[in-house]
């Protein structure tokens, strides 16, 4: 018989090859196994703003290419694109719009495009950010942008932060109601595309409930919103405080989806970021910059605490591509690049980032949902009308501005919602 200190050893040898083994094959299968796919990466690129040159935009889209971007979010004004009345559009301003989106197309860059701003023809001559007086004036504008650019521009979102009455001076109901025509007529254009809902500023379930709550569901196939910090230079891993000022607060936007039969659909961050700049004395909670080296590692991390923790937003746009000149420190700071499209380093962080990261995710479908699309008041016909032209000749000196988006930061408290740094009004970029 073998002895019993042989026995004790032979059992410790052959469960440490097994232990060893199974280590191995651990070791092995990570190695092996698929890595986490982030989000797919956009960025808003203002390219119908006058402040661009055809060879800026180029310069500009190459750089986004060469950092592995792989959406724009171009905004469009209806109000530079109907300027005179409901039958016709302006030749020069759908020129400008074809180039940015075919130069972005060119790149292998997805887009959206934000359709927003309403003519003053359309709502009694108020302002851009007052609604239309019939919403099928809207309906009718969608279908032609859709039907002008289908199989171009891949997704659209109806309006832009209509939570803000600096960009939508309406009611949730009344929003509600436009999204309902914009993505009748849409759909009528181009039934491939999809249809995002406008992303309010910050994660306002409060509003979201109450669009849902006037009728929304059915009228979009992509949930937004803009999760902007109430402190602006706040980390994205702050955690949820119950308050909408907060990236983490997308649970609750999620769980309202889910409250209502909408848990299947994406969500989108159409806008996110901070702004690189220096703090001055006693600088509000809203306009609290970071340093450039900050807004770089945020920007990462923002990605990476998305992917890690919440698998429903599928798609993050930076806020902006590059820094503005308006004379607002908050406000011209967010870009990836410098005025003169240098790199920042959030553009340098972002490269090297994308340039590892596992490949995207195929784009989810573009077919309508299930649900039946929503009746509005639709416009004269089912395609689009014909493309009846106000011709202007492309302007000699740089139209006026489309201003930069003096977007809100309200107080992180609600208490304080009514502390708001200047914001510029819409000015229509036309022909002159």
């Amino acid at each position: 018989m073998m002895p019993r200190y042989v026995r004790v050893l032979s059992f410790v040898l052959v469960v440490t090859a097994l232990f060893s083994a199974g280590l191995a094959e651990a070791a092995q299968s990570a190695t092996t196994q698929p890595a986490s796919t982030p989000p797919a990466f956009g960025v808003q690129f203002h390219a119908t703003w006058a402040d661009y040159t055809d060879a800026e935009r180029a310069a500009l889209l190459d750089k986004l290419q060469a950092a592995g971007v792989q959406w724009v979010r171009i905004d469009l004004g209806w109000a530079s694109l109907q300027e005179q009345g409901s039958a016709s559009y302006s030749q020069w301003y759908v020129d400008l719009a074809d180039r940015a989106v075919d130069q972005a197309r060119a790149r292998g860059l997805k887009v959206l495009a934000t359709l927003w701003a309403t003519p003053s023809w359309a709502n009694g001559g108020g302002a851009t950010n007052v609604p239309p007086q019939n919403v099928a004036d809207y309906s009718r504008v969608a279908t032609w942008a859709g039907a002008h650019f289908r199989g171009r521009i891949n997704a659209w979102e109806v309006w832009n932060e209509p939570n803000l009455n600096d960009f939508f001076a309406g009611s949730a109901a009344e929003y509600t109601e436009l999204l309902r025509a914009g993505y009748a007529g849409l759909k009528a254009g181009d039934p491939n595309a999809l249809v995002v809902l406008g992303g309010p500023s910050t994660n306002d379930t409060a509003w979201l409930k109450s669009v849902y709550d006037a009728g929304a569901k059915g009228a979009f196939d992509v949930m937004a919103t803009h999760p902007y910090m109430g402190m602006a230079d706040a980390p994205p891993e702050t955690p949820d405080d119950g308050t909408k000022y907060t990236l983490a607060h997308v649970a609750a936007v999620y769980e309202l989806m889910k409250a209502n039969g909408d848990g299947s659909k994406p969500i989108w961050f159409t806008e996110f970021g901070w702004s690189s700049h220096a703090n001055w004395s006693d600088v509000e909670n809203w306009n609290r910059g970071v340093t450039a080296e900050q807004q770089a590692d945020y920007l990462v991390r923002a990605i990476e605490y998305v992917n890690a923790n919440f698998p429903y937003v599928t798609n993050m746009f930076w806020y902006n591509e590059r820094n503005l000149a308006s004379g607002n420190a908050q406000l011209d700071n967010y870009g990836l690049l410098n005025r003169d499209l240098s790199p920042k380093p959030a553009y340098t962080a972002l490269h090297a980032y994308l340039s590892s990261a596992p490949a995207p995710a195929p784009a989810p479908s573009t077919t309508s949902p299930s649900a039946p699309a929503p009746t509005a008041p639709a416009p004269p016909t089912t395609t689009a009308p014909p493309t009846t032209t106000t011709t202007a000749p492309p302007p000699t000196t740089a139209p006026a501005q489309v201003p930069p988006k003096g977007r809100s930061k309200p107080q992180r408290r609600e208490a304080a919602q009514s502390a708001r740094w200047p914001r510029p009004t819409y000015r229509l970029l036309r022909a002159e």
